[in-house]
């Protein structure tokens, strides 16, 4: 439903673009979490299976949760919309049908968890000041742990969601009661505004247009109650600015002074007297409910009001335990209506977490926000006094940005929803973004820009993996480039390292080092542990030996640096000056790092003929799918490697190293063709059972030359559009009619079918699905893009899987790894688009 106004001075209006449903919304297609592990499948898994329960069972009594917990894993709760917050100082989650839920205050650590005293509620008034509708502003079937006198009436009929991230509009179709009302929640997740990005807080603004003959009051009000663990500590109070008023609720989360401030504009200077109160979930809900019913706007309850003292020390005592313990906040604000006529106002909800500390870690670690705001904890009124002032500016920022693409005709219509909306996994992936300016010199980033990390996913709770980030960088690196520099300094300066602290790989049981020198590791650690310290938490299989990550580090270098030379920043392009990191000071930092790995990962050439050969294990980010001798993935990516490391000697010349690693770009391209050509595609591996396995993700390594506009064929240009072409005829269009992306494996024998030998062979990567995409845009195959993307972002709407955009599909329709990285890759597409426009 899509709000009609015809007036001059109308409302908000959401864009034509983006998730659309309406608040009584019901998903067609059924997803749930798992699918199962094949009879055929089960011999290769059981020793695994085996060590992972007892490494659980060390993990319970060490009172820690698995890195990955496949014994509690947490299905889709297909619900969601846009999150709030901005970028590392926690999100709070909500429902497209207006709930507060999945909080993710403590970094990386999230609780799935809905709050009915959190919440909107919605009074209209007449012209005899008489309450004719009130609701609280959600369609979701009220809680039983609801306070009972709150009252859900919306009918979600009359209602639509419109999520187009990082902002949200909700509009509510109240003309029986002569209001039409519209929400717009704006988060300043904003590229290249580092400063602003890193707020923890969002804005909503309320438009209303009295559509009747008569004098209308509609009041707002947003209430707020102690979240996670109820204390019975919580202090609260009200504030007054210059530019604006509130109300404040200080608490702990797990151990960290957290403080929810709700505010409102205070135009004329005024002391906050009223439209607030301080309640008690437990006993006062229905004075708030009460009170605005009665009145159209809270008032204080003096039940929760201390009473002057007295001289008589017993009368102190009798009077203070009278007084109600309250853990609850609400703040309203009133819009005065004459008929035909609109108004508008806006409250802010700011989340002041300031500092943070790891289990085994006794420092502080200061938010990145912390560089602007004070760090103890009393920073709330100043935030939502600035972006009360500045959510306006946000916008235009947002704007000039955003418009560039929804305006493109050229785009469908699902992409430009597919880009904005997968951005969520930025803020809300368990984010951590640390300021550390006095630790670093300023020729580091991280001096200014800090230290960054996100999960590899909700369910899989380990920082920056790598070789998904391969995929997901692409949203930093065009969005946020210093972000995406930060993550590369950071593992950079993990080359050289070697530990001596050894473990049990679950897969093997062999006991190995946490970290060997001169490679990448898999992660920079658990949110559990001390991440950024204590690295590789990844202990499935030995990571040191991994057939990607080495050059995964390289390619995204050189991508990198290409992305950054020819960035557009300018405040016309961006809507705000931004500085990107000097492209070639990056490339000179990075290049003895992409040296030392490429040379470590030529000692995997065991018969001398310039390609790498896997080793028989899972070596690579496709876990449980085993590759052996030359593959079509890893010699990809080695190949493609030589190519990009012998780019950056040229460019900073460095003649003795380009001269040697093209004979070495000559004999690995020689290679590759000569063992796994096949006449349509690059075969999977050398092994015979292999032959007719037809890989998705087989043209990685060419996909990151063309992001990094090395447009010499280094693979050949006629076997690159066969083996795509390949691709899409039957990993595509053969696997559910082109519905569901590209399935992983299919073997192309009799009248083919999906390579059901491993787990990961028989899903539905996302992010992958996005890369071949692109890559087929890089390739001039629109069409094919397009439909192969586009396919399996329908898929993932129709089954609800918004703002947790999963790792994994099955044929079934079920899921695997809730809210991941990867489908970021979506931005490829972007990347791809810009480079090769549709004809």
């Amino acid at each position: 439903m899509t709000l009609q106004i015809d007036r001059k001075n109308s409302l908000d209006q959401p864009p034509k673009f983006g998730l659309k449903l309406r608040l009584d919304h019901e998903f067609p297609l059924q997803s749930k979490q798992g699918h199962g592990i094949r009879p055929s499948q089960l011999f290769d898994v059981m020793p695994l299976t085996a060590r992972y329960f007892k490494y659980c069972v060390g993990m319970k009594l060490n009172n820690r949760r698995p890195i990955m917990d496949f014994l509690h894993r947490v299905s889709a709760q297909r619900m969601y919309g846009c999150p709030i917050g901005g970028i590392g100082g926690g999100t709070i989650g909500r429902g497209f049908k207006g709930e507060f839920c999945r909080f993710q205050l403590q970094p990386g650590l999230y609780e799935y968890v809905t709050v009915p005293e959190c919440q909107f509620i919605v009074n209209i008034k007449n012209d005899k000041h008489e309450t004719i509708y009130q609701t609280v502003l959600s369609t979701y079937s009220k809680p039983k742990n609801a306070p009972v006198s709150w009252e859900w009436n919306l009918n979600g009929a009359d209602c639509e969601y419109t999520a187009l991230y990082p902002r949200a509009w909700t509009t509510y179709d109240l003309s029986k009661y002569g209001i039409k009302l519209v929400c717009r929640q704006i988060s300043p997740v904003i590229p290249h505004n580092y400063e602003d990005s890193s707020l923890p807080c969002a804005v909503f603004a309320f438009s209303a247009l009295n559509v009747s003959n008569e004098h209308r009051n509609v009041s707002v009000t947003l209430t707020w109650t102690e979240v996670l663990n109820k204390s019975k500590n919580a202090e609260v109070g009200s504030y007054t600015q210059t530019k604006s008023c509130g109300v404040y609720l200080r608490q702990k989360i797990r151990e960290s002074p957290c403080t929810f401030t709700i505010s409102k504009s205070n135009i004329e200077s005024q002391s906050l007297t009223e439209d607030y109160t301080f309640w008690n979930s437990a006993k006062t809900s229905h004075y708030v409910w009460e009170c605005i019913q009665k009145h159209g706007k809270l008032s204080p309850d003096p039940r929760t009001v201390p009473t002057p003292r007295c001289s008589s020390e017993k009368e102190n005592k009798q009077k203070q335990n009278k007084v109600i313990y309250c853990d609850s906040i609400a703040l309203s604000s009133v819009l005065s209506l004459e008929p035909q006529s609109t108004g508008s106002t806006e409250l802010s909800l700011v989340w002041d977490m300031p500092t943070i500390k790891y289990r085994k870690d006794e420092k502080k670690h200061k938010r990145f926000y912390t560089k602007f705001y004070s760090s103890d904890g009393n920073a709330g009124s100043n935030i939502a006094t600035y972006a009360l002032n500045n959510f306006t500016n946000w916008e235009t920022q947002l704007n000039v940005w955003q418009d560039s693409i929804l305006n493109n005709g050229s785009i469908p219509d699902w992409l430009k929803s597919a880009l904005f909306n997968e951005l969520y996994y930025v803020a809300d992936g368990g984010t951590i973004w640390l300021d550390v300016h006095d630790e670093y010199p300023d020729t580091d980033p991280r001096k200014e820009f800090g230290l960054f990390g996100y999960l590899e996913g909700h369910e899989y709770r380990m920082y920056n993996s790598y070789d998904v980030h391969f995929y997901a960088s692409f949203a930093l690196a065009q969005l946020w480039p210093n972000l995406q520099v930060v993550i590369q300094y950071m593992f950079r300066d993990t080359v050289a390292m070697e530990t001596e602290k050894s473990r049990k790989s679950l897969y093997d049981g062999k006991i190995v080092k946490y970290k060997t020198k001169d490679s990448i590791p898999h992660d920079l650690g658990d949110p559990g542990d001390m991440p950024f310290f204590h690295i590789n938490a990844y202990n499935i299989h030995d990571v040191s030996d991994w057939k990607d990550l080495n050059f995964k580090f390289i390619l995204q270098v050189i991508r990198d640096y290409h992305l950054m030379t020819f960035m557009d920043t300018s405040e016309e392009k961006t809507g705000s000056s931004a500085a990107v990191w000097p492209s070639k000071r990056y490339l000179a930092d990075m290049y003895p790092a992409c040296v030392t790995l490429l040379r470590r990962a030529a000692a995997w050439d065991r018969d001398g003929d310039g390609l790498i050969e896997n080793d028989g294990t899972p070596d690579q980010t496709y876990d449980i799918w085993v590759m052996t001798g030359p593959s079509a993935y890893c010699g990809g990516l080695w190949v493609a490697s030589v190519k990009a490391v012998h780019t950056m000697a040229n460019i900073l010349g460095h003649e003795d190293d380009e001269r040697e690693f093209g004979e070495w770009l000559q004999r690995a391209q020689r290679a590759y063709q000569d063992k796994l050509w096949a006449g349509t595609h690059y075969r999977f591996d050398t092994k015979p059972c292999n032959e007719n396995v037809i890989m998705a993700d087989q043209l990685a390594g060419h996909w990151f030359l063309r992001a990094s506009g090395l447009n010499e064929s280094v693979f050949p240009e006629e076997n690159v559009q066969k083996a795509l072409k390949t691709i899409y005829e039957n990993n595509v269009l053969h696997f559910k009619n082109g519905t569901m992306g590209a399935v992983n494996g299919f073997v192309r024998e009799g009248k083919g079918h999906i390579e059901t030998r491993t787990m990961h062979s028989e899903e539905i990567w996302v992010g992958t699905t996005y890369g071949v995409s692109a890559l087929m845009i890089f390739e001039g195959m629109h069409k094919e893009a397009f439909a192969t993307a586009g396919g399996l972002y329908h898929t993932l709407t129709q089954m609800g899987l918004s703002f947790e955009t999963p790792e994994a599909l099955y044929e079934n329709g079920n899921h695997r790894s809730i809210a991941y990285m990867r489908p970021l890759a979506v931005w490829a597409l972007h990347q791809a688009l810009l480079a090769r426009p549709v004809p």
